[in-house]
Formats: structure tokens, C-alpha cells, sequence
């Protein structure tokens, strides 16, 4: 005799009976266990956000002139002329700026050569300094004016009251410049320094040099001079502009859904910037205004994934409440599987044109001019992406799941579990017993309960009569 056990019909879930196929993705029926597993993403996450830090604090930022101060220099080359960027550092390395960054653009007229040098020292500047601090005035109070011919110039300025300006004492102070051969004339508090001459400035002399590399005149080089002062007032800018996007995102998602969904996306978002900053810290790109821009642009698409999230979760919240089928985080996984293939179908979408201005644009066409942009917006879509799926959503599940109601639901769905469980191992498996002679299965008693005897004889069911003819 034969003993078989009861087969039940296999269920066909994907992530469950069976790995999930393309098809689960487009007809959002996929299954994964994104909350089950989020002690793994907030390792994983926290993992990436002390590296970051690390790396901005040890190797830091590679901030562009805009932010410390510099001075650029670009220059088009003759047509027919091609530039390379070591030729370049050999012509300025004579010069001192063999460090200088260099870069070659491309474009419909050629090529052109761009120079960026931090903080170059201007000895006209540093005589205007000087003379600023004997005479107690600001350096914009010391007037400086070219002479007509022979390339001198004089500056002139009126000393504080209480200060007593002598010649003696103004060629003493421009003994620690460059200028020689100067003329002072006092008279009262009014002081005039006549030069015949004036020392060369090193933005001229790098202007003349990448002019002669060119094949051009030197006032064919566009020179432009950013100071430390302005500097530092577009990097103050550039973080009351991320602090008012905080404040008006918080605001909003209190608004639009609550304030643990803000203060979730808020977090994501933090972490958004924080991953960023760590990739151009590991890599040392350089930092401007357009990555700024960059940023803005990663928080807008971040925060757009994340509220699309929430607003699955709102949704489904609202029958969780009125059934109590399950708990909360895993109505939140249920919510990030139904529009997981929106998320990866918009990310896939925004980086298409990202890398295409990162790969046409800036690698084979030469426009590094927007390398900076891409590169950002490449990192932030990425890590956007993930954040919203592995950070906000994970925590604001553990967030919620603590408050008294869905911890209720919680404790019950625990119960309901434990109860379940032991009537599994409570019941008593049903076997069957085949007949060799007849092969009609026939019913045994419960495992450990004395029953009668097999007789070997089974009950056959009656013929089925014809139709129309009564059962006899």
C-alpha cells in the first residue's frame, strides 16, 4: 500500500514561488521585501554618508574662482591652429602657473584655450593696498589713473584726519612693492605718487604669453577677475538658497501630506546633497555656480519621486485604516512595488539626455563648459532614485509603525501569526490509503487514534443512468 500526502496546487507569485520577470516590472506586479530589508539599506546609506564626510573633510572641495577669487583668461585660437593642454602648461610654467587649470573648448570657429588661476597677485593692487593702510582709508578711496603715454600712472589720495602723511614715510611704505622710481608729493593730507613706469602685472604677462600660443594679440585675450569678497557672497547665497528650499519643502509636505512625510523627505533630501558632495570630494571636480544650479535641479527631482511615493502611501494608508488587514510598513512596501516601474521608467528617462550632455557633449564635441552641470545632475538623479525608494520610505514606515494605532495592528497581526501556528502543528495531517487490488484510495483514521480494521472493501458508486429515465 501506497501512502501519499495531499499536493496543493502551486501559487504563481512573483518574488514568492518564483523570481520575478520583465513582465512583473510592466504590469507592476513585483514583490520585494524593500521594508523587511531597511536595517540593511540604513547600513548601507549611513555607510555612504560618513564616507562623504570624510572625504570632504580630508581632501575637500575644489571650489571654482566664482567661490575663492581668481582670475580667467580665454584666447581663440587661429584658425587652423589646434591647442593642447600640456603645450599650454608648458607655456605658463615659466610664468609660475604651471597648476593653473586648463581647459580646450571646441566650437563652430575653432577652438579656444581657457586658463582659471586662483587669487593672482596684482602689484598695482598691492600699492593700492599699501597706501590704503598709511593713509587709514579704504583701498577705493586711493584713485589710480594710467598716464597717456610712456605706460606709467600716479595714485592719489587723501589721508585721515589725524594722520600725518610725510614723503618719507609714503616711500617707505613702497619699499615693500614693486614700484620704483616713484615721485611722492604731499600737501596737507592729499598724497600723489607719480610713477613713470609701473611693474607688469602677471595676468599681462600670462595674457601675452597665451597670445603669442594663439598666434594672436594680446587684446584678442578676454580677461575676466573675480575678488574673494564677491566670492564668498555667492557661496552665502548659495546656502540661504538651500535653506529656504528646506523651509518651503517642509512647509508644503506638512501641508499636502504630514509632517512625518516631510521631515522623511527632508532627510532623504539631506542625504541627496551629502552623497553629492562626497562624489565631487572623491574626484575633485570643480564646484561653480552651475553646480549649484545642479543641486537645486537634484532636490526638485528628488523631492518629485519621494511625493509620488508618499502619495501611493497616503492612498493605501486609508484602506489600511478602514480594513486592518496588515501592518504598516508592509502596506508600504506594497505601495513602493506598486509604483517602483514609475520611478525607474522616470529616472531612466531624466538621465538620457544628463549623459547624453555628459558623453556627446563634453567628451566627443568639447563643451566642458557643461561638464560641470551633468556631472552633477548625473550623481543626483542616481542617488535620488535610491534615496527615495531606501530612505524616505523606510523611515517614515518605522516612524509610523511606532504610533499607538498601527502599533496595535502590528501586536494583533503577531497574535493572529502566533495563533495560526499552533493550530498548524495542533492539526492532524490526513493520509489516504491505496487499495493494490482495487486502486481506490480510502480514508485512514488520525495518526494515534485506534480505528477499525481495513477490510480491503470499498462502497462503488452507482452507474449514471441515461437521461430521462428515473434513479431506480
Amino acid at each position: 500500500m501506497n501512502v501519499k500526502a495531499p499536493v496543493a496546487p502551486p501559487e504563481d507569485i512573483p518574488g514568492v514561488t518564483r523570481r520575478h520577470r520583465p513582465s512583473d516590472f510592466y504590469h507592476e506586479r513585483t514583490n520585494f521585501q524593500f521594508i523587511k530589508h531597511s536595517r540593511r539599506w540604513a547600513i548601507l546609506s549611513g555607510t555612504f554618508m560618513v564616507l562623504s564626510i570624510v572625504l570632504v573633510l580630508t581632501r575637500g572641495l575644489d571650489f571654482g574662482i566664482d567661490f575663492k577669487g581668481g582670475t580667467s583668461w580665454q584666447v581663440r585660437m587661429t584658425s587652423g591652429q589646434s591647442a593642447d593642454i600640456d603645450e599650454v602648461r608648458d607655456v605658463l610654467r615659466p610664468l609660475g602657473f604651471a597648476d593653473a587649470e586648463v581647459s580646450i573648448l571646441s566650437g563652430a570657429n575653432g577652438q579656444s584655450v581657457n586658463v582659471q588661476e586662483h587669487l593672482v597677485e596684482d602689484p598695482t593692487e598691492v600699492i593700492r593696498t599699501a597706501l590704503a593702510q598709511y593713509g587709514r582709508v579704504s583701498e577705493n578711496a586711493v584713485q589710480f589713473a594710467t598716464a597717456d603715454e610712456g605706460g606709467g600712472g600716479s595714485f592719489t589720495f587723501t589721508a585721515r584726519r589725524g594722520t600725518k602723511p610725510t614723503p618719507d614715510g609714503v616711500e617707505r611704505v613702497l619699499r615693500g612693492t614693486q614700484l620704483r622710481g616713484a615721485t611722492v608729493k604731499v600737501s596737507g593730507q592729499n598724497v600723489t605718487v607719480t610713477a613713470k613706469t609701473l611693474p607688469v602685472s602677471p595676468t599681462e604677462k600670462v595674457a601675452r604669453a597665451l597670445a603669442d600660443y594663439a598666434g594672436t594679440s594680446a587684446n584678442e585675450v578676454s580677461i575676466s577677475s573675480v575678488g574673494p569678497t564677491w566670492g564668498s557672497e555667492v557661496s552665502r547665497k548659495a546656502v540661504q538658497a538651500l535653506l529656504y528650499f528646506f523651509l518651503l519643502l517642509a512647509i508644503y509636505l506638512s501641508i499636502r501630506f504630514e509632517f512625518k512625510m516631510a521631515a522623511a523627505s527632508i532627510i532623504a533630501v539631506v542625504h541627496d546633497i551629502i552623497f553629492t558632495v562626497g562624489v565631487y570630494a572623491l574626484f575633485q571636480f570643480s564646484v561653480t555656480p552651475a553646480t549649484i544650479t545642479a543641486f537645486l535641479t537634484i532636490l526638485g527631482f528628488s523631492l518629485y519621486d519621494t511625493v509620488v511615493v508618499f502619495d501611493k502611501v497616503r492612498e493605501n494608508q486609508k484602506v489600511l485604516t478602514a480594513t486592518g488587514r496588515s501592518t504598516y510598513g508592509e502596506m508600504v512596501n506594497k505601495s513602493l512595488n506598486q509604483v517602483l516601474m514609475r520611478s525607474l521608467s522616470t529616472t531612466l528617462v531624466a538621465l538620457l539626455p544628463v549623459m547624453s550632455l555628459l558623453i556627446v557633449g563634453a567628451g566627443i564635441f568639447g563643451a566642458t563648459s557643461l561638464e560641470d552641470f551633468a556631472l552633477a545632475l548625473a550623481a543626483g538623479l542616481f542617488i535620488g532614485s535610491y534615496s527615495s525608494i531606501f530612505v524616505a520610505a523606510p523611515l517614515l514606515a518605522w516612524w509610523k509603525g511606532r504610533e499607538p494605532q498601527y502599533r496595535a495592528l502590528a501586536e494583533r497581526r503577531k497574535r493572529l501569526e502566533a495563533s495560526a501556528a499552533s493550530s498548524a502543528q495542533a492539526a492532524v495531517p490526513q493520509m489516504s490509503v491505496e487499495d493494490d487490488d482495487t486502486g481506490i484510495a480510502e480514508p485512514l483514521a488520525p495518526v494515534g487514534v485506534p480505528g477499525p480494521p481495513a477490510v480491503g472493501r470499498t462502497i462503488q458508486p452507482r452507474p449514471r443512468q441515461p437521461r430521462g429515465r428515473k434513479r431506480r
